[in-house]
């Protein structure tokens, strides 16, 4: 593992942590929580943030994502570096919950697999410890070798 470039290690211990959840729609949810936490509000993240409280809402996922979409790609209203992680981090989120509801089309398989990555770049890019005190929590860790 060591010859291959930090994106790959960081993505294969993505896979491995969102792979080793039991219930990744739960799991995906409290990543977001714990990345969203004392940021400014975005209506739009917390509609994400419900939609992984309960299953009956994940058919819902879609619409959310395509919420998050917009608001991410408002050219009146750019979103800061963290802001666009943030956001790229509820997408995913969004993603896993259609993806578990079984609605077609499905997003990518690999949606998941790209949640402790973004949460890995927002941590870094971030100057704040209770942000990574919070996602190393909820990530379960973070990878060794990146």
């Amino acid at each position: 593992m060591a010859d291959r470039p930090s994106d790959q290690r960081l993505y294969d211990w993505g896979r491995s942590r969102s792979e080793s959840q039991p219930d990744p729609v739960l799991w995906a949810g409290r990543v977001l929580r714990a990345a969203s936490q004392s940021r400014e509000g975005f209506p739009e993240i917390d509609e994400a943030l419900l939609l992984t409280e309960t299953e009956e809402q994940w058919a819902h996922a879609r619409e959310v994502f395509d919420r998050l979409r917009h608001r991410s790609l408002d050219k009146a209203a750019p979103l800061t570096e963290e802001q666009s992680l943030l956001f790229t981090l509820a997408e995913l989120v969004a993603k896993v919950a259609h993806n578990a509801a079984d609605v077609r089309p499905p997003f990518d398989h690999d949606s998941g697999w790209r949640i402790g990555p973004v949460a890995y770049r927002l941590s870094a890019s971030a100057d704040d410890p209770q942000l990574q005190g919070r996602l190393t929590q909820a990530l379960g860790g973070w990878p060794e070798d990146v």
